[in-house]
């Protein structure tokens, strides 16, 4: 199995091969389980480590107890999640259907007004009122409820109409699977602090800190251990420019470190800032003063072309009679 296969960062996957980096068993689960790949294709990878690779022990760690074996636990989890699959499209009386597009614009996601008797007849709509190109698809949701039984069942697709994701949550249900995103692992990335870079195809940003730099009273080697955090701190912390051109410091799991690659777009508008942002942190050879300059030279100008956009180019034909 080629685990370079399931990294969503082309950039890290590079990186990693680059320098021969070797992942353990519990390591490529890891991987495999945060990768934005079919759940078909992830089952089939789960099972290629617990019939080619040896079998290893699961160490606890702040959301996932200890488990001695992680052949055992991947077929426990493999088995669990197609029993759910199956409920899922199993459809009842008392349950409904209902549609979340997910887009790579500055509005995120778009949930449905309708709701519907099966997913099949969910997908339909969404194929009839979206363009997965000229909207920017990112992938579709086509959410389970259960009326009046506190169950809910969240299916991701991709365009192609593959199970990319599932989750589901059942009040009367047993306890389920710890899941693998909550271990921490160690996977090497190229990237600097002040890199211009991004998540997935999302808006560029510029990387200030990652857990592989974090130093005092809680290591690095900690979180890879297990002894203190998890999976959810396997996130970037970086600046972006908001929708209201404000300079913004963010962490999160929408800044998954797995996703983080390069930037290589072209920077328009007041987010020309960031390559300024990128050479300050970087070199640190300009004063303070001369970038708040520069960004508030790029957001005057940014309001300014706005303004001229709303007003039909009437700005644009003032300054040119004024010259």
């Amino acid at each position: 199995m080629n685990i370079y296969d399931f990294f969503d960062s082309p950039d890290i996957a590079a990186h990693c091969q680059s320098i021969g980096h070797e992942f353990s068993p519990l390591d490529m689960a890891v991987i495999i389980d945060r990768s934005s790949k079919p759940v078909k294709e992830k089952y089939a990878a789960y099972r290629a480590i617990i019939d080619d690779y040896p079998d290893m022990s699961i160490h606890e760690s702040l959301n996932f107890d200890a488990r001695d074996s992680l052949h055992d636990y991947l077929r426990e989890l493999i088995a669990w999640e197609e029993d759910l699959i199956d409920d899922y499209y199993s459809t009842e009386e008392d349950a409904l259907y209902r549609t979340c597009v997910y887009v790579n614009t500055k509005a995120g996601y778009h949930d449905s007004d309708f709701i519907y008797s099966t997913p099949g007849k969910a997908w339909e709509a969404v194929q009839k009122d979206w363009d997965w190109v000229e909207d920017c698809v990112q992938y579709v949701a086509i959410n389970k409820i259960s009326i009046d039984q506190e169950e809910y069942t969240q299916a991701k697709f991709n365009t192609d109409e593959e199970l990319i994701s599932f989750w589901s949550y059942k009040s009367r249900e047993a306890k389920t699977p710890d899941e693998l995103r909550l271990i921490f692992i160690h996977i090497p990335v190229p990237f600097k602090r002040g890199d211009l870079v991004m998540i997935g195809d999302r808006k560029p940003c510029v990387l200030d800190d990652i857990p592989h730099w974090w130093t005092g009273k809680r290591p690095y080697k900690d979180y890879i251990s297990g002894k203190h955090g998890d999976g959810s701190d396997m996130c970037a912390t970086m600046y972006t420019i908001s929708e209201i051109g404000t300079l913004l410091r963010d962490h999160g799991p929408m800044f998954c470190l797995t996703e983080l690659r390069y930037y290589d777009g072209k920077l328009a508008g007041q987010e020309r800032f960031l390559r300024y942002l990128s050479q300050y942190i970087k070199t640190g050879a300009e004063s303070i003063d001369w970038l708040v300059n520069v960004f508030l030279k790029f957001k005057a100008e940014d309001e300014y072309d706005e303004l001229s956009r709303l007003f039909g180019g009437l700005y644009r034909e003032l300054e040119r009679e004024d010259s």
